[in-house]
């Protein structure tokens, strides 16, 4: 019980990170100084090497004007003119910044097989950092209750289809996004935030690499 308990806690705040991750890409509000609390909250939870970023994240919010930041997530993300960093995955994994590719449609079919759909609401691309970020908060979930329901199997292929993503969509592109934001950001928060989420990105996914065999264990354990 003690390991399945642990891997619960483990779960949930992942899950919870790339919820406020997706959540911070957002445009900006005095919201997301709870937001910023929450996910330095689960990144020390999870003994994560960007808990310091997160904690310098914070502190920059609390100093610079809410105007000053919709300004500079304008100029970085949406236009009018050249956009210096896109935050769409299939500019950077397509040919000639090509908005709407192939690599566009898989993550949405990604979204689909599980049964999930883009809101209504959002307006944006499948492809869009807040829309893959979610689907990570949301596979996380689901891998959360495959603990609960002490289903090895299926944590063990919840756990691969987070690896997936990863490795062919986030992971494939937010590296070269966070650093084009990072260049071009007219604030820290931006720089910091870019930077923060392509470590976090890195990081997950490489542990991923080694938990289906410990996952497996924990599942049964709590069985």
């Amino acid at each position: 019980m003690e390991i399945a308990d642990m891997l619960k806690t483990q779960e949930t705040a992942r899950s919870l990170v790339y919820r406020r991750l997706a959540d911070a890409f957002c445009e900006p509000s005095p919201a997301l100084a709870a937001v910023l609390e929450e996910m330095q909250a689960a990144l020390e939870i999870l003994g994560s090497g960007a808990c310091e970023d997160a904690a310098r994240l914070k502190s920059v919010f609390g100093s610079v004007d809410i105007r000053t930041l919709k300004v500079d997530y304008t100029a970085l993300f949406l236009g009018p003119f050249l956009v210096p960093a896109p935050p769409y995955g299939s500019v950077y994994l397509e040919d000639e910044r090509r908005l709407m590719g192939d690599s566009t449609i898989e993550a949405h079919r990604q979204y689909l097989s599980f049964g999930l759909d883009l809101s209504p609401d959002f307006k944006d691309a499948p492809d869009h950092i807040c829309a893959e970020l979610e689907f990570m908060h949301l596979l996380a979930g689901e891998a959360l209750e495959a603990v609960d329901a002490a289903d090895a199997n299926r944590l063990e292929e919840r756990v691969r289809r987070q690896h997936s993503f990863l490795q062919n969509h986030l992971g494939a592109w937010v590296p070269t996004f966070a650093a084009k934001a990072a260049e071009h950001s007219g604030t820290d928060f931006y720089r910091g935030l870019a930077l923060l989420t392509a470590a976090f990105i890195a990081e997950d996914l490489e542990a991923l690499t080694d938990l289906p065999a410990g996952q497996r264990a924990a599942a049964e354990a709590s069985a």
